[in-house]
C-alpha cells in the first residue's frame, strides 16, 4: 500500500481506536473467564489469526482495526496477568509461566512467517511499518491504562500497576516480537532463494 498511512482518513484512524478497545475488551473477557493457560492459548491464536490478517487486508481501515485489536490483546492480557500477579498469594507455577511464553513466542513466530510470505505483496506495509504502528499503539493503550488507574485508585495505586504492567508487557511483546522476527527472517530468505 503506497502512502499508507497517508491515505488513511479520520474514520480509518477511529477504526483504529475501535479496534484497540474491542481487541483489549474480547482479551479481558476472555482471561477473566478462564484459566492463565486456556487464555493464553486463546489469545495466541487470534493475535496468530489477526497478523494473518494484517498480511491479506489492503483497506487500510480493516489493517488498522486488526492492528488496534492485536494492541488491544498485548495490553489486555499484560493487565489481567498484572492483576492476578497482584492479588495471587503464590506466584504462578514454572510450568504455567513457560506455556504463557511459549505460546506467545509461536504465536509470534507464526504471525512473523505470514509476514514474511506477503511482505514483498505492494498492497500490504512492511514489517518495520508493521512493528512501529504496533509498538506505537501498544504504547498509547499503556499509557490510557495507568491514567485510568490513577484516576479510580490514585498516584500509589498507578504507580504500583505501572511497574506491573510494564513488566507483564514487556514480557508478552518479548515472547512474540523476537520469534515473530525469526520466522519473518526464515520465511524472507527462504522466499528470496525461490525468487532466484
Amino acid at each position: 500500500m503506497q502512502n499508507f498511512e497517508q491515505n488513511a482518513t479520520s474514520i480509518d484512524k477511529l477504526l483504529m481506536v475501535f479496534g484497540s478497545v474491542a481487541g483489549g475488551s474480547v482479551a479481558l473477557m476472555v482471561i477473566r473467564s478462564a484459566p492463565p493457560v486456556q487464555a493464553a492459548i486463546a489469545c495466541s491464536f487470534v493475535t496468530a489469526c489477526l497478523a494473518f490478517a494484517c498480511t491479506q487486508l489492503t483497506k487500510p481501515s480493516l489493517w488498522w482495526t486488526a492492528l488496534g485489536a492485536i494492541a488491544g490483546i498485548i495490553i489486555g492480557d499484560s493487565a489481567v496477568l498484572s492483576e492476578s500477579l497482584a492479588d495471587a498469594q503464590a506466584p504462578l507455577e514454572f510450568r504455567v509461566r513457560l506455556i504463557i511464553v511459549g505460546l506467545q513466542g509461536l504465536a509470534g513466530f507464526v504471525a512473523g512467517m505470514l509476514l514474511g510470505r506477503k511482505i514483498h505483496n505492494p498492497h500490504v506495509p512492511s514489517l518495520r511499518t508493521f512493528l512501529s504502528r504496533l509498538s506505537a499503539l501498544t504504547a498509547g493503550l499503556f499509557a490510557v491504562n495507568v491514567t485510568a488507574e490513577f484516576i479510580v485508585a490514585g498516584l500509589e495505586e498507578a504507580r504500583s500497576y505501572s511497574s506491573r504492567l510494564s513488566t507483564s508487557t514487556t514480557i508478552f511483546v518479548t515472547a512474540l516480537v523476537i520469534p515473530g522476527v525469526i520466522g519473518y527472517l526464515l520465511t524472507d530468505r527462504r522466499s528470496n532463494v525461490e525468487r532466484h
